[in-house]
């Protein structure tokens, strides 16, 4: 059973704060904006590596592994650099460049899986079907080629030959807009290189030092690791950018529900000189005055923090919609946490009304007030 004093003093705190509603609504309102931006930022920012990884994945890899030096060994084994990869917890595409003769011009020829291929490289404009053989841009404009045609290609020292059909175009902006793209098993087949692939293109999220430590990993087994700096570099400082922003904004909204909460109290509190000095005229002791006024904070910031909370994981899905264009993931540690910063908030905002209750002259209030 309740001890009926801690009774008394709930009922005493639920009779100020109700006589009071409106001002107490003010200041559980002032923190309730505070910890509703900070809520906000909070389940952002706990989805946000995820989502701003997924959106730059259009600037490609960011990774190449190719054979060690530029000696005689130009091509590496396919299974066994993809299980180096795999060990290095990274996926990455293959890829096989050659030459063929196709009526008499010398034209390169790249081998991939498309699906893979498309995954890696979301930017690149494809037309047509995947599954035949797609022609780079420039390629198709040079040589005229259209969808459709059939063409019979032939390695450089005639010992193999493939017909493929055109399928579509490719345009990636680069030097691959001047290669014939194969599936990588004919690219293989026709080079004269089953199993063996130039290099692999991969995709690793994390950051710079991410990028770095599978390199240096690969780098270990033996093969060529390039880590390509400025798309890294790109990823990590956007990654770092929004992390300041959003910690200078959350600081912000905080240190702004703070002081708004602190001018509501203290009126509250000036509102009441009477009643303190009336405690004060009794003989109620320091620890009780400020007792009350910190579980009345208390109180203010649970309330704004619950309605902060709730407000800003609304904000949070809007944003998610209208940045990311996806549902944002709300995190459970959250909801705690904004309460918590609310609650800390209330009680910051409580020094003023403290200050103000502790120099009340009790005679002086209340032949004043009188």
């Amino acid at each position: 059973m309740a001890d009926p004093r801690a009774r008394m003093e709930a009922r005493l705190l639920w009779a100020s704060l109700w006589r009071r509603r409106g001002m107490a609504g003010l200041a559980a309102l002032a923190v309730a904006i505070g910890a509703s931006v900070a809520a906000a930022l909070l389940h952002v920012s706990g989805d946000v590596n995820a989502k701003l990884t997924r959106e730059l994945r259009s600037l490609g890899p960011n990774l190449v592994v190719a054979p060690p030096g530029s000696g005689a060994q130009a091509f590496m084994d396919e299974a066994a650099i993809l299980r180096r990869l795999a060990e290095a917890g990274v996926d990455g595409v293959p890829v096989l460049y050659g030459r063929a003769l196709l009526g008499g011009h010398a034209v390169a020829i790249a081998g991939a899986d498309p699906a893979a291929l498309a995954r890696l490289h979301p930017s690149w404009q494809r037309h047509g079907a995947p599954d035949d053989a797609q022609a780079g841009v420039a390629l198709a404009r040079r040589l005229g080629l259209a969808v459709g045609d059939s063409l019979r290609l032939a390695s450089p020292e005639g010992g193999h030959s493939l017909t493929v059909r055109i399928g579509g175009t490719v345009e990636s902006g680069g030097s691959d807009d001047e290669a014939l793209w194969l599936s990588l098993p004919e690219a293989q087949a026709l080079s004269g290189h089953p199993g063996e692939v130039s290099l692999v293109q991969a995709r690793v999220a994390g950051g710079t030092s991410r990028v770095e430590a599978v390199a240096v990993r690969l780098e270990r087994s033996g093969v060529s690791a390039l880590p390509l700096h400025a798309l890294s570099a790109t990823e990590q400082g956007l990654l770092d950018r929004m992390r300041r922003l959003m910690l200078l904004v959350t600081l912000a909204a905080l240190v702004a529900g703070a002081l708004s909460a602190y001018g509501t109290l203290t009126d509250l509190a000036l509102e009441r000189r009477r009643e303190i000095a009336l405690l004060k005229a009794i003989g109620a002791p320091r620890r009780r005055i400020i007792g009350r006024f910190l579980a009345e904070s208390v109180a203010i910031g649970l309330t704004g923090g619950v309605l902060g909370w709730m407000i800003g994981a609304g904000f949070a899905l809007f944003i998610g919609r209208l940045v990311f264009h996806a549902a944002l993931k709300l995190q459970p540690g959250v909801p705690p946490l904004v309460v918590a910063l609310a609650v800390a908030i209330a009680l910051v905002a409580a020094a003023g009304p403290i200050r103000l209750a502790l120099a009340v002259e009790p005679a002086r209030a209340l032949r004043e007030d009188g």
